[in-house]
């Protein structure tokens, strides 16, 4: 396929607002990390403002649709504010599809020239756009590829030759070591031509199946080293850590806010009183009211509709809206969530406050982080109490269940055994490293079900494959043996693996255990996956299996990490029963 360069500058954006974040959670609850609040303003505000203050002139947002936040409302308040500055147009979706999968939508609107790509949870900050347009016209490249140096906490090292050529991408993970010294941003410059290598239809990724489709048809992709000031917002550090820079500066949006003191900005329909003490940086939102003897020390950011109660004390913290903070209550070095009430003596440090923790809220905050705990408000104060009960009740589950079937079904077990090794050769039992919990490897078990040189073969059949995504199925397999296709329809080939429950290393529920590389299409569907044990059974399983679509396998599983309790870990396993009877979707 030939290819088109174009010079001219570039005037289109492509925001992408889709995936999972989960590494914010539970500040993400009900609304997609575009709209997270920094200071005064939207995340996406700030980058259409840095957009126009750019030259560009359409914006395209490709934005996911939550039942808990209204899109298209939000959209059209967001298009009006800009009106007369720059067209902003959204295109909703229903479905994960990818980063490249988000593209197909915008084909038609793109025009004739280089358009810029960019992920929803970066703030842009004061970067280099315009040496970023020169370098990609300069080298006449498909696609290039903004890169950071050097990030903390990176969770992908991008490779690249001396002349800056890109020639892979690597998924890290904390059990993994790093070897780049480069990571990507999420910022693209496009030709237009890309849009030839994206499929019609799928799960489509850009750094893992658009960049080796452009490499293999021998069209250039190039990086480029980002210079001046951004944060990509991966984390609730993160998050934090960008509210401090950005006060510290003094580089923020200041429309609305009044400098009241050295230092101090509020909104409009304040009351504070004039025995409150505060140093700045410190910017307090609208209608909000400080009381008596109030100490508040910056950088710190209270939001919109805001109570402070006597004698409080807030120090280098972030309030979301709505919070209510009784006298003589203490928060220092936090984040507080929407609408969370603080009682008279409660005093906190270094934690995230939400009101109605969940299980998932507690296990999906990284402990390496400065935050060490999300505690619930209302006053209970349960922190890890609420997920260590949990995760008793779950393996007290696992070990009473997957003892009571290794003991009934060991006859069962034993003559599979031995009928798989009288149908083929090699051994009964199948062994494969594969993702446990934190990405850390185990040996999981299964009946084998193919013949003894099967991962060879594999290659000659990838083209065959029937399902989208990394994960290969192929409902006429070959290398299927005889015993192996009735293992298979009826699942007792996972028997073994009521084994490795009983180890510790898999649950009875759970994601899918899989091996690292399987998992690379969708870095943030790989990393909430990890948060928890792999298990036999799972929302996947009992929902089609092998059947579903790539994008309804992460749906699945990043559901059931955010919304894990015992009761569900019940309903999953009585659902399987029926859908093992049924020998639903396997194959």
């Amino acid at each position: 396929m030939g290819l088109i360069f174009t010079k001219g500058a570039v005037t289109t954006a492509v925001l992408l607002c889709g995936g999972h974040h989960e590494d914010l959670n539970p500040l993400l609850r009900d609304t997609p990390v575009c709209t997270l609040p920094v200071l005064n303003r939207h995340l996406i505000e700030y980058t259409v403002d840095f957009l126009r203050n750019k030259g560009i002139r359409n914006v395209l947002v490709s934005i996911p649709k939550d039942d808990g936040f209204d899109t298209a409302e939000y959209m059209e308040n967001l298009s009006h504010s800009f009106r007369g500055r720059l067209e902003i147009s959204h295109f909703e979706e229903d479905k994960h599809i990818g980063t490249a999968g988000s593209l197909r939508a915008m084909r038609d609107h793109v025009g004739d020239e280089s358009f810029l790509v960019i992920a929803s949870n970066i703030y842009m900050g004061n970067i280099d756009l315009e040496r970023f347009m020169a370098e990609h016209a300069e080298s006449k490249a498909s696609l290039t590829v903004g890169v950071l140096k050097n990030r903390k906490y990176p969770t992908e090292d991008i490779y690249v030759d001396k002349n800056g050529s890109v020639e892979g991408f690597s998924v890290i993970h904390p059990s993994r070591d790093r070897r780049s010294p480069y990571t990507p941003l999420g910022v693209y410059i496009a030709d237009p031509s890309v849009f030839g290598f994206i499929k019609e239809k799928g799960y489509f990724d850009i750094k893992e199946q658009l960049i080796p489709a452009l490499k293999k048809a021998s069209l250039h992709v190039q990086s480029h080293e980002i210079e001046g000031y951004c944060r990509p917002i991966e984390t609730i550090e993160d998050y934090f850590g960008l509210h401090r820079e950005v006060l510290l500066t003094g580089n923020f949006t200041k429309a609305g806010l009044t400098e009241i003191s050295d230092g101090v900005w509020a909104g409009e329909n304040i009351s504070i009183s004039p025995k409150a003490y505060m140093a700045g940086p410190v910017l307090i939102g609208r209608n909000c009211t400080i009381s008596d003897d109030v100490q508040i020390i910056g950088p710190a950011v209270i939001g919109d509709n805001c109570t402070v109660g006597k004698r409080a004390r807030i120090r280098e913290s972030i309030m979301l809206s709505d919070f209510d903070m009784d006298d003589n209550a203490s928060v220092k070095y936090c984040v507080v969530g929407r609408g969370v009430k603080i009682f008279s003596g409660d005093s906190f440090s270094n934690k995230i406050l939400v009101d109605n923790l969940k299980v998932a809220d507690v296990n999906l905050i990284p402990s390496r982080y400065e935050f060490n705990g999300v505690i619930e408000s209302m006053g209970l104060k349960m922190g890890g109490y609420k997920y260590a009960a949990f995760l008793g009740l779950k393996r007290l589950l696992d070990i009473a269940v997957s003892l009571a079937c290794l003991i009934i079904f060991s006859p069962v077990m034993l003559a599979l055994a031995l009928a798989v090794k009288l149908d083929s050769d090699g051994p009964a039992v199948f062994r494969q490293k594969r993702c446990g919990k934190d990405g850390v490897d185990f040996e999981m078990l299964k009946f084998r079900t193919m013949v003894k040189d099967a991962h060879a073969q594999q290659k000659k059949l990838s083209d065959q494959k029937n399902v989208d995504g990394p994960m290969f199925k192929l409902l006429n397999d070959p290398r299927i043996t005889r015993i192996g296709q009735f293992l298979r329809k009826t699942s007792l080939d996972e028997l073994p693996q009521l084994l490795n429950v009983l180890k510790g290393e898999m649950s009875l529920v759970g994601p899918r255990p899989l091996v690292m590389d399987e998992m690379k299409f969708s870095q943030s569907w790989r990393s909430i996956r990890l948060k928890v044990k792999p298990g036999i059974t799972g929302l996947w399983q009992v929902q089609g299996r092998s059947e579903a679509s790539f994008h309804d396998w992460i749906r699945h599983d990043v559901y059931y990490v955010q919304n894990q309790s015992f009761w569900l870990d019940v309903k999953i396993l009585l659902k399987t029963v029926g859908v093992v009877f049924r020998k639903g979707g396997a194959y």
